[in-house]
């Protein structure tokens, strides 16, 4: 089988959208499938190299507007490159032009990770687009059921909606001899504080600030791991708060180091506000790593991956007293971090396994096509 796969950007870009294209793209080469995989590129040149099997082309760009790329090319890639299925990524509005600018017959797969929000200002331009590739999808993936509860487009499209979470590859996460070591001299650093750690840029909607003012009525370390535009910001904030020797911001860490952190915490917290947090695959990893999360009430996926009570806890957005709330109650009680911490990885192994998303997706598209394999 042939798949085209539509993404924004491609690794080392990082982000969750980027480790996902990474995953289905290399996975369907696994499962024996040709993988072409079109971007954009952050400069004005096009260059196409393969990278562990799939055939990545970075088409050249001019910058960008509204975080969309400046890439004509791109809006001809389901034309130059023949499949016998489109996988695209929404929202992208280079993937939707090119899906429909190529061949009608072409079966469309289209992987719905978020309603528009950052640029709703300029939603009354896209929605006629919007609504043309939600009638050519063939099938619409979504990663829970929230995603459907809360989306004001994929109502009248629901019969040609599926759920398939997302999965990540948990090997990462498991501990070896080297990670333990690494994880005790980090732990030394806290100096017999407990860790509170949070990853994600640095911006409005990932909620750090209101982790950094909860650590006012905490006795915890609080590591934030992530760059971005507010970092003096919250930096001045962590010093009005009288917290500052207290926040360690790590900056940009190595992807291999993050798993070490996340075994070194004690709880892992995703403060994000606003339903521009989707799923939180970060979520997984630290339940990956037999982690606690305490999250935010959002519409959207955050609450199904990190169940209240179940898996962590979960609280109202932009309350850092609730979340202060929380988080004083697993740091007083070992117990509880242990059994929520337990019952994440058990959920992560159940339902977000890299692995079981390729299935779950190689099934999709055996249906589409009539075919037994992707080979």
């Amino acid at each position: 089988m042939r798949i085209l796969e539509l993404g924004k950007f491609y690794l080392p870009h990082h982000g969750g959208i980027e480790t996902l294209l990474r995953s289905w793209c290399e996975g369907f080469v696994r499962q024996g499938a040709q993988v072409d995989c079109v971007v954009a590129n952050d400069v004005a040149r096009t260059c196409h190299e393969v990278i562990h099997g799939v055939r990545l082309h970075r088409h050249a760009s001019w910058g960008m507007v509204a975080s969309t790329s400046i890439c004509p090319a791109y809006i001809g890639s389901t034309r130059r490159y023949p499949a016998d299925l489109w996988h695209a990524h929404f929202p992208n509005p280079l993937a939707d032009l090119a899906c429909l600018a190529g061949p009608r017959s072409t079966p469309l797969v289209l992987s719905y990770h978020s309603d528009v929000i950052r640029q709703a200002r300029w939603l009354a331009c896209y929605r006629p687009l919007l609504r043309r590739l939600l009638e050519r999808a063939s099938r619409i993936v979504v990663a829970t059921p929230r995603h459907l509860e809360f989306s004001p487009w994929l109502g009248a499209y629901r019969a040609k909606c599926e759920v398939i979470p997302f999965g990540i590859d948990l090997t990462r996460y498991s501990g070896t001899e080297a990670t333990q070591s690494a994880v005790a001299e980090l732990r030394r650093s806290a100096s017999g504080r407990p860790v509170l750690l949070t990853i994600g840029r640095l911006v409005g909607y990932k909620g750090q600030r209101y982790l950094i003012e909860a650590a006012r009525h905490l006795d915890a370390e609080i590591w934030l791991v992530g760059t971005g535009p507010l970092e003096a910001e919250l930096q001045a904030l962590a010093g009005a708060c009288q917290v500052r020797e207290r926040i360690r911001f790590w900056g940009a860490v190595e992807e291999a180091r993050l798993p070490v952190l996340l075994q070194a915490c004690d709880v892992f917290v995703l403060p994000s506000i606003s339903p521009n947090e989707a799923f939180g695959i970060v979520q997984v990893e630290a339940m990956a790593c037999g982690k606690a999360v305490v999250s935010c009430e959002l519409p959207s996926g955050v609450p199904y991956v990190n169940q209240h009570e179940v898996t962590g806890l979960v609280v109202p957005p932009a309350d850092a007293a609730a979340l202060a709330a929380a988080l004083r109650r697993l740091l007083a009680d070992a117990a509880l971090r242990t059994r929520l911490g337990e019952a994440g990885r058990q959920r992560a192994r159940a339902e977000f396994e890299e692995s079981l998303m390729i299935t779950r997706y190689e099934r999709l598209f055996e249906n589409l096509l009539g075919k037994k394999t992707l080979a």
